[in-house]
């Protein structure tokens, strides 16, 4: 096994990344919420926003035009920050109560997980699911293996992804820094966005994450080259979104850790030849400040 050197912790999203292949029961539950108002959301609208907090969530979905002629149609108003409120208190007991069934961990992480505690590596996570929702997936969770350092979701800070204060919590929990020798492993834009936004290290996730949107099984089952052109494309946008790597999942990751730990390895290499040389010059220039 290859002995990751330099890199200090890393930190995992949840749905779509460790549990939940394909990012199904958010999904579900935000298309069943606004069904019972009358309003009809298609998956790739549900699932858009994927990686904030629930809240935010709401409030992008009725920012959505599509929305918005809907709920005058049906209410002769545009949607109002009561009506986010409304749909969130419908939202979350619904959520919370679905997330039990999606909490099994995705193919690989367990060992994944496993290995980087093995090598002394810190493993936190983030989630835009509140404290609620969490509370029902980590018993099953755990007793299913899936045991990271550390559980930070978006209700313990006071904003969620794409702001950086879970990952923070995270190093304050487990006791971890600099945030430069760590990796943020997630499938949405928001997930990259929080990890650039913290400083660290990115890992965009495709097959098994919010953008190809496909169960275990349903991607084993599918056309094999419509789910890998939908991978793709998932690739693609998490690239431009700023992740420093994609993969099709957990499974994948490795390899990727390896290369950020040589990378991570080869610029400290470079910081300590440069700054002992920066140290002589400010020494030197408190005694001869004529020269420097």
């Amino acid at each position: 096994m290859t002995q990751l050197k330099n890199i200090k912790a890393v930190i995992f999203d949840w749905a779509g990344t460790i549990i939940d292949y394909g990012c199904i029961a958010p999904t579900q539950v935000f298309i069943e919420v606004f069904r019972r108002k009358d309003i009809l959301l298609s998956i790739d609208e549900a699932r858009a926003p994927m990686g904030l907090a629930k809240k935010d969530h709401v409030r992008e979905l009725f920012r959505l035009e599509t929305v918005q002629k809907q709920w005058i149609a049906e209410f002769g108003r545009t949607p109002s920050e009561t009506d986010i409120e409304e749909i969130y208190a419908e939202l979350e007991p619904a959520l919370a109560t679905i997330v039990k069934n999606y909490s099994d961990p995705i193919p690989g992480s367990v060992e994944l997980i496993d290995r980087l505690k093995k090598q002394g590596i810190k493993v936190g996570t983030t989630t835009g699911y509140v404290s609620e929702m969490m509370n029902n997936i980590l018993p099953i969770a755990l007793s299913k293996g899936l045991m990271p350092d550390s559980v930070v979701n978006s209700s313990e800070v006071l904003a969620g992804r794409p702001a950086p204060w879970m990952i923070y919590r995270n190093c304050e929990k487990m006791n971890v820094f600099p945030l430069n020798q760590m990796v943020k492993i997630g499938d949405t834009v928001a997930d990259i966005q929080e990890g650039i936004n913290a400083g660290m290290w990115t890992i965009g996730l495709t097959k098994s994450g919010n953008e190809v949107g496909l169960s275990h099984e349903d991607a084993e089952n599918a056309d094999p080259v419509w789910v890998m052109v939908k991978t793709a494309l998932a690739g693609r946008k998490l690239l431009n979104a700023g992740a420093d790597y994609v993969a099709e999942g957990v499974w994948d990751c490795w390899p990727i850790l390896e290369e950020i730990d040589r990378q991570i390895g080869a610029s400290i290499t470079i910081d300590s030849q440069i700054k002992p040389s920066i140290i002589k010059e400010k020494q030197l220039s408190n005694y001869f400040p004529l020269f420097f």
